[in-house]
């Protein structure tokens, strides 16, 4: 049976913005609310983030294995592209270099993954990629060939959400819905905000 999850799109966001957001969904969340997933590009350049945020009796009771459990659908994804990606503890690596990264904490009644990947890690040809793969890019993805991946040959930011989506779900069990801030959410990322600003005035 699925669990019904979110996502939701934040658009760009900087570290501090980022960590904002985190910060203040983890503080609205509940033990009966359903899980989050949230995502963003970093403002500048080829990075992606996405954050796993979930009751902790959702997450597996054992804490070390908290970022394996969110990081792999991220791993899965890459491999969707035909990268050889791996996990290596808490970072995501490609011919041993690292390309991703997460950090687990447990905040309240919830388990926070929050994760930064490289979006910039370069497609193999076309042409070197299984006929099945390709066609469901094609379908699977709704995209046209020309789409999945952009000038430079790394896939689009539309293309790896959708991969990591879909891999999450088939993971986790989850259903997700595409969602935005509700209310409670909306002023805790408000007043996170205020803090932030609050603080840089007081240092200022």
């Amino acid at each position: 049976m699925s669990r019904r999850a979110r996502w939701i799109r934040l658009g760009c966001a900087d570290e501090r913005e980022w960590q904002t957001a985190c910060e203040a969904f983890c503080a609205a969340h509940s033990r009966r609310a359903a899980p989050i997933v949230l995502w963003a590009c970093a403002r500048g350049d080829r990075q992606y983030r996405y954050a796993v945020i979930a009751p902790a009796h959702v997450a597996p009771g054992c804490r070390a294995r908290w970022i394996s459990w969110a990081l792999s659908p991220a791993v899965a994804a890459y491999r969707d592209f035909g990268l050889r990606a791996y996990l290596d503890g808490a970072d995501i690596c490609l011919h041993g270099r690292r390309i991703g990264n997460g950090r687990a904490e447990a905040v309240g009644d919830c388990v926070v993954i929050a994760s930064q990947l490289d979006g910039g890690a370069p497609l193999p040809e076309p042409s070197a990629l299984a006929p099945e793969f390709r066609a469901w890019l094609r379908e699977g993805l709704g995209l046209a060939m020309t789409q999945w991946g952009d000038e430079d040959g790394v896939p689009t930011e539309r293309a790896f959400e959708a991969a990591l989506r879909a891999r999450i779900e088939a993971q986790h069990g989850w259903e997700f819905e595409t969602a935005w801030p509700m209310k409670a959410e909306q002023a805790a990322i408000d007043e996170a905000r205020r803090g932030f600003v609050e603080s840089i005035s007081e240092v200022g």
